[in-house]
C-alpha cells in the first residue's frame, strides 16, 4: 500500500498552502485553504493509498517553498508528473523559466513547436499541480500583463514582484 503525506503549511507571502508527496516525490502543492479538496482529489486518484499527515518528503518540500517565498532559490524537489503529452511537454519548457524572467503563452507554445497553441499552453497552466515548484505564474501574455493564474492575480502578481518583475495589470 501506498503512503501519501500531506501537510498543511502557513508560509510567508501567500498564507496556506497545502503540500502532497509519495516517497517518488511531489504529487501537489495546493494554494490556499483548501486541504479537504486536495485530500478528496488524492482520495479520487490513489483510492488504496494511505494518508498521512505531516512527515515524508512534505518535510523538505516545505523548507524549500518557504526558503523561495523569503527570497531563497527555487524549489527543487523531485516531482511526479506524467511524462508524455502536451500539457507534460508545456510543465517542462515552464520549468526552465529562470527566475526573475518570464514567457508569454504563445512563447511557450512557439517553443514546443504549436505556434498555434498559446490557448492550450494556458490551459496546461491551469491544470499545473505543481505550482510554486514549475513556475507557471511566469508565463504572461504577449503584451505582457499578467494573464490568468489559479491562485488568483493577486498571488501570480507577488510572486513576480518577489523575482523582480514588474508588470501591467
Amino acid at each position: 500500500m501506498q503512503t501519501i503525506h500531506v501537510a498543511r503549511l502557513r508560509v510567508p507571502l501567500l498564507g496556506v498552502i497545502h503540500i502532497a508527496a509519495n516517497s517518488h516525490g511531489l504529487l501537489r502543492v495546493q494554494l490556499g485553504d483548501r486541504g479537504a479538496s486536495l485530500e478528496e482529489e488524492l482520495r479520487a486518484r490513489f483510492p488504496h493509498a494511505e494518508l498521512k499527515h505531516g512527515g515524508g518528503l512534505t518535510i523538505d518540500a516545505g523548507r524549500d517553498i518557504r526558503r523561495y517565498l523569503e527570497g531563497g532559490p527555487d524549489p527543487d524537489l523531485p516531482t511526479v508528473l506524467p511524462e508524455d503529452g502536451f500539457t507534460a511537454r508545456v510543465w517542462r519548457e515552464i520549468a526552465r523559466i529562470p527566475r526573475g524572467e518570464v514567457r508569454s503563452y504563445a512563447r511557450v507554445a512557439k517553443n514546443l513547436r504549436k505556434p498555434l497553441a498559446a490557448r492550450a499552453v494556458g490551459q496546461a497552466c491551469g491544470r499545473n499541480p505543481l505550482p510554486l515548484v514549475i513556475p507557471c505564474h511566469r508565463v504572461v501574455t504577449t503584451n505582457r500583463t499578467l494573464g490568468g493564474y489559479t491562485g488568483g492575480l493577486d498571488i501570480k502578481q507577488k510572486l513576480l514582484a518577489l523575482e523582480g518583475v514588474e508588470l501591467a495589470r
